[in-house]
């Protein structure tokens, strides 16, 4: 295990060549800890600020995601300059706010995060009687860090990983479960009966969709031969100026079918549309986290937020080659060190943020899932298909003449491929596709053109 080289050289440079275990924490905070937080949290936070500008798009309606700072400059001016005359502060809020820096800051809608802040700093927290109060407490607090913990092994560029262990893979998944017992000391902790009903709804959902999100990662570190998510980026890099066409999601349909399971099944467990009845607003006033209020329930937002850009994270990671460019990056690792780690971080970036707006969109379009519809769809569709991928990969490998090694990848070792060549990409490609068209017709003639369970779920004629 290594915690990469720049915590390495930060501590040898404050206590020397045998770094002390001061040094290390401090290392370790100053490289890892504040960076994520600085990023991870403002990131989070302008989901919001999207969800709400892509819902008015959709909905074509004004609201805060035209909000500016008009609120704020004229409270600091009325306290500020109490002094001067009414008509004077007007004009002066009018010329702070016709500011261009400011004026975009309305026309992004960012003021709404100084608005929601002052709104949840401002309300009470409030513990009902009969609450047991560590528990109740406790529960945003371990939401927020089993939200954040995953970030630890996830590569944003060549030199930009905390850890570098040979289970990050499984570690991601393991870590992210802790969020399962905040659910529940958040709906037991409530002392409500409807809390506790929708907590216990909530871990049925989040531990069942564990199984598929599971299945769907083994199914990489089968093809990839390794739970170092580092290594499976370096796995996926094409030495060619196509460097996309070394991606997972591009090497086999099974793979391609398992980034898709990975990605709904992440859905889920980040309890977003249509799989929110864990805590649907209209009918179960929001779950679990019913009680909170204020930071608390910010904070319960947030650890949603955090889990959706870690989903993206994810997808990217095991599917999409990672930070790797999809054209040029066999330019990009010959540039200087600084410039490369930029670059990376910026099409890392731009590979998570499309799967949070894609989140973003699906909550405004598709209709909420019953729960016996979401538990149905976890365990009688998506489970087999992932133990249907992972046989196809597996039988895919036996029938592979060998592997040959790769091209390194930076500092990253060269890894092990398998020797499909042209034709047996082709084939693998070729016979799954022809399976599923069949099976597909032989579906359509039997139930029609819909589904029985889809014509219900929509209202269709029978």
């Amino acid at each position: 295990m290594t915690l990469g080289p720049a915590v390495d050289a930060l501590a040898q440079w404050l206590s020397g060549p045998d770094p002390a275990w001061w040094a290390v924490g401090a290392a370790i905070v100053a490289v890892w800890v504040l960076p994520v937080l600085a990023v991870v949290f403002p990131v989070a936070a302008i989901g919001q600020i999207i969800e709400r500008k892509v819902a008015a798009a959709m909905q074509r309606r004004h609201g805060p995601n035209t909000v500016g700072i008009d609120g704020i400059v004229r409270l600091v001016v009325r306290l500020g300059g109490f002094f001067l005359p009414r008509a004077s502060q007007d004009r002066l809020v009018e010329r702070i706010c016709a500011l261009p820096g400011l004026g975009l800051l309305k026309v992004l809608g960012l003021g709404q995060l100084a608005a929601d802040g002052v709104k949840m700093i401002g309300k009470e927290d409030f513990i009902p009687a009969g609450t047991d109060g560590l528990i109740f407490r406790a529960a945003p607090y371990l939401a927020l860090t089993g939200a954040f913990l995953p970030f630890a092994v996830i590569p944003f560029a060549q030199d930009l990983v905390a850890l570098e262990v040979p289970v990050a893979a499984l570690y991601a998944l393991a870590v992210s479960g802790v969020t399962v017992i905040a659910l529940l000391m958040a709906g037991w902790g409530s002392g409500n009966k409807f809390s506790l009903l929708g907590g216990m709804r909530a871990v049925a959902q989040v531990i069942s969709y564990e199984i598929p999100v599971g299945l769907a990662i083994a199914g990489v570190v089968l093809w990839c031969g390794t739970m170092d998510l580092h290594q499976i980026v370096a796995h996926q890099y094409n030495g060619e100026w196509y460097s996309f066409l070394g991606w997972n999601i591009v090497q086999s349909p099974f793979l391609f079918l398992l980034a898709c399971i990975l990605f709904f099944g992440g859905l889920a467990e980040c309890q977003r549309t249509p799989f929110d009845m864990a805590e649907a607003e209209s009918e179960l006033v929001s779950g679990f986290n019913t009680e909170y209020s204020g930071l608390r329930w910010g904070m319960f937002a947030m650890a949603e937020y955090t889990e959706m850009i870690l989903v993206g994270c994810l997808v990217s990671t095991l599917f999409l080659g990672g930070y790797q460019s999809p054209i040029g990056e066999n330019w990009i690792i010959t540039l200087a060190p600084w410039l490369q780690t930029i670059l990376h971080v910026g099409i890392f970036a731009a590979k998570f943020t499309a799967f949070v707006v894609l989140m973003v969109w699906i909550r405004w379009t598709l209709p909420r899932f019953r729960v016996d519809q979401v538990m149905r769809l976890c365990w009688l569709t998506l489970v087999p298909l992932c133990l249907v991928c992972l046989f196809g990969l597996a039988l895919t490998m036996l029938l592979a003449n060998g592997t040959v090694t790769g091209a390194a990848f930076g500092r990253l070792p060269a890894m092990q491929h398998l020797a499909l060549g042209p034709v047996g990409y082709l084939l693998a490609w070729a016979i799954p596709v022809a399976v599923a068209v069949v099976l597909i017709v032989l579906a359509r003639r039997k139930y029609g053109q819909m589904h029985p369970a889809l014509r219900e779920l929509t209202g269709g004629a029978s």
